[in-house]
């Protein structure tokens, strides 16, 4: 059993039957410290609480990047999964060719094509993956020389499987890879590299809260992505009121600003990541893994299907699926709301996520709850 540090468990408060990690995750002390503080400071304003506010936005910046491995610069801050999502796909209007994306994405990984599409971007290429799984040769099948972008989530919502990354940079060839991180990031070990594009909400596996999350752009697709919702503050000398716009992009993934930046998520996401570090991430995995096999023990005992498409430990991340034979999983989460056991409803499985402050006993908890 992955042993963490008192001070990381500290910071929790969420009841022992908490399950639905994938939807939303309890945000931390530390967490709730940075925005009451923030908002007591604007509140009754001094001339520099703002200013103080905005500060702080560096510092929430460098943290992501830690995280993600990349320098600051390539980090900006977006209040949601879609807005990051949205700026990488209108990026592309006018480039011509086509973007791949797995059918069975959570929707918000496909609006943003389609919409893209509508305006003059990429033809969206929806591919079937009937197994769930977004393999490395299948979306080779479908990049072709025009392919602009391959865009899919690093964890899936539903089955939990998880993509390998470097096997889908070599498949993409020239293609942009972004990734939709949000199932994934603070529970797995999660670099921008080898990807070009990653974004990810923050209120699920972070447990920044919502209006939080992260944009991080490499190299690779610094100058084939175009600013194209960029508004006032991602320019240069944004603040140079007498020099008539427009100006040009800021030379930083701040660069994908619609406006002013999210400050408040910003200070969310920056205090997650000092929680994560207080125990580190890949502890904070392994502690998931082992909550993830416990519960996936419990529920075959109960003799329940589960949903796996994985075939190795590394396609597998916080997410487990299971029904139980004879019984709709609607009434399974009903069964299981009653015994304190908080979990979803997903395409007809029942769906649990814990996370690493997840009680070892829940799985338990989990097994007595069903039929034997």
């Amino acid at each position: 059993m992955t042993a963490l540090p008192a001070a990381y468990l500290e910071q929790f408060s969420e009841p022992p039957g908490y399950l639905e990690f994938a939807s939303t995750g309890p945000v931390p002390r530390r967490v709730r410290e940075a925005v009451s503080g923030a908002l007591e400071a604007v509140a009754a304003p001094r001339a520099s609480a703002w200013e103080e506010v905005a500060d702080s936005y560096d510092g929430a910046l460098a943290a992501v990047a830690r995280l993600l491995a990349v320098r600051p610069d390539q980090v900006t801050t977006v209040p949601s999964t879609s807005a990051g999502l949205f700026q990488a796909a209108f990026g592309l209007i006018g480039k011509g060719g086509n973007v791949v994306v797995p059918a069975h994405e959570f929707p918000a990984n496909i609006y943003p094509w389609l919409r893209a599409a509508e305006a003059g971007g990429p033809e969206v290429r929806l591919i079937d993956c009937p197994d769930g799984r977004v393999t490395p040769e299948r979306v080779a099948g479908a990049v072709d020389e025009h392919t602009a972008a391959v865009s899919v989530s690093l964890v899936d919502f539903v089955t939990g499987f998880r993509v390998d990354v470097a096997g889908l940079r070599a498949a993409c060839g020239r293609a942009l890879l972004v990734i939709d991180a949000i199932q994934g990031l603070g529970a797995v070990e999660a670099a921008l590299d080898p990807a070009d594009v990653l974004v990810a909400g923050g209120q699920k596996w972070m447990r920044a809260g919502w209006g939080s999350g992260v944009m991080a752009v490499g190299e690779g697709a610094w100058e084939r992505l175009a600013p194209t919702l960029t508004g006032w503050w991602g320019v240069q000398e944004f603040l140079d009121f007498g020099l008539a716009p427009p100006h040009a992009p800021r030379d930083t993934a701040g660069r994908f600003q619609e406006g002013s930046p999210p400050y408040f998520g910003a200070l969310q996401m920056g205090a997650a990541v000092e929680v994560i570090e207080l125990a580190g991430i890949r502890a904070i995995e392994a502690a998931i893994r082992e909550r993830v096999a416990a519960l996936e023990e419990a529920v075959r005992a109960a003799g329940a299907e589960v949903l796996a498409p994985w075939r190795r430990p590394e396609e597998r991340a916080g997410i487990l699926c299971f029904r139980l034979p004879g019984e709709e999983a609607a009434a399974t989460v009903a069964r299981l709301a009653e015994a304190g056991l908080v979990v979803s409803c997903r395409s007809g499985w029942v769906r649990v996520a814990p996370h690493a402050s997840t009680p070892p006993e829940t799985a338990a908890r989990l097994g007595e709850s069903l039929p034997a």
